[in-house]
């Protein structure tokens, strides 16, 4: 293969550079799927229910904006929708559940796993994949995403309540996670079965702002590892987490999950992630989407930017260069534009575990 190392694809990028292979620019993996609807000129309620207008955001991400990953995944209320939970689809950004679908424990009982191919968007998510897949395969990082237990969990059961069980139906909560697995690691089957494509995980609910490390333990890291492992048992390949919030306490726990990468919020410190797990996993995140992606200028992102990649780049298994969450729909185009400006400016030229 005939590769230019000075304007190289996507796909290109990031298969040379986990050979250890000069690169011109560090990859990067941004979380932007409903903004980038907006940017692309589509309804957000439009882009969840049609599979043609998916394949026009991506081309657009990939085209326009210049990133590395084009991936449709089945969103942090996906679950709870494809089970019965109301949700909302405002026109410029992302949807939210207004009323959780599990109002009673017992519900359990008589609620199914969920089938890719029929239940909720899961049929239009999985025709996108497909398009893009054939559209962008040959040029950039096609995947996917499932969301973690816990964050899969407070889609069909609401955020407060479930909460409020960690204390009061502890049995439920397991029970729940246990089912939920189940759904995520049906459609991380069907998935790789159609395309080939690994899922990725997020969890942002199991952070420390919302509960313990206790809890994470004795609770959410149980159905989390099944999660993985899972999808390494359906794949042959390991997975990717993303978690935001406060995930220092976990760090540990995460670096001896059979996991490929861990990506981070704004929250934690990417010098300190790099030192606690860099000999076991590549790393990402940690550019802030609100006060820096959102709502300061580009030299703002192009400082922001700059710092992780002092601090990781010579990770020994990697850096992708990444946001710390999913860009806001408001957040200015040049400021998305700016990551990719500046990742390009700090690390042209790079190899997997060298400073800058």
């Amino acid at each position: 293969m005939n590769i230019n190392k000075n304007k190289m694809t996507p796909k290109e990028r990031i298969d040379c550079y986990f050979k250890g292979e000069e690169v011109d620019r560090l990859p990067t993996s941004i979380m932007i799927e409903e903004t980038a609807a907006v940017y692309a000129g589509i309804n957000v309620k439009d882009y969840y229910f049609d599979a043609d207008k998916m394949l026009e955001v991506e081309k657009f991400k990939v085209r326009n904006l210049g990133l590395d990953n084009s991936e449709i995944g089945v969103t942090l209320r996906g679950i709870g929708e494809a089970l019965g939970s109301k949700l909302i689809y405002p026109s410029d950004r992302a949807s939210y559940v207004i009323d959780p679908v599990l109002k009673d424990y017992k519900m359990l009982d008589n609620m199914k796993v969920i089938n890719p191919y029929k239940d909720g968007r899961f049929p239009i998510i999985l025709k996108g994949l497909g398009k893009i897949k054939k559209e962008l395969g040959s040029e950039a990082c096609i995947g996917s995403t499932i969301p973690g237990p816990m964050t899969a969990a407070t889609s069909v059961r609401g955020i407060d309540n479930l909460m409020r069980d960690f204390i009061k139906n502890k049995e439920g909560v397991h029970n729940l996670l246990d089912f939920v697995t189940e759904c995520n690691l049906a459609f991380a089957k069907a998935v790789y079965e159609e395309y080939g494509i690994v899922c990725g995980i997020g969890d942002p609910v199991c952070s420390g702002n919302l509960i313990s490390y206790k809890q994470f333990e004795k609770v959410v890291e149980p159905y989390l590892r099944k999660t993985i492992d899972g999808i390494y048992e359906i794949t042959g390949q390991k997975t990717s987490l993303y978690i935001c919030g406060k995930t220092k306490q976990m760090w540990s726990s995460i670096g001896n999950m059979n996991i490929a990468g861990f990506s981070i919020g704004n929250y934690e410190d990417m010098g300190e992630l790099k030192e606690e797990l860099g000999n076991k996993v590549f790393i990402g995140g940690n550019v802030d989407p609100v006060s820096i992606i959102r709502n300061g200028t580009v030299q703002d992102v192009d400082k922001a930017v700059k710092s992780c990649i002092q601090k990781a780049s010579d990770n020994p298994k990697g850096y992708i260069v990444g946001v710390g969450c999913y860009i806001p729909s408001e957040s200015p185009i040049e400021n998305i534009k700016t990551i990719i400006k500046a990742t390009k400016k700090y690390s042209s030229g790079i190899r997997i575990g060298e400073s800058i």
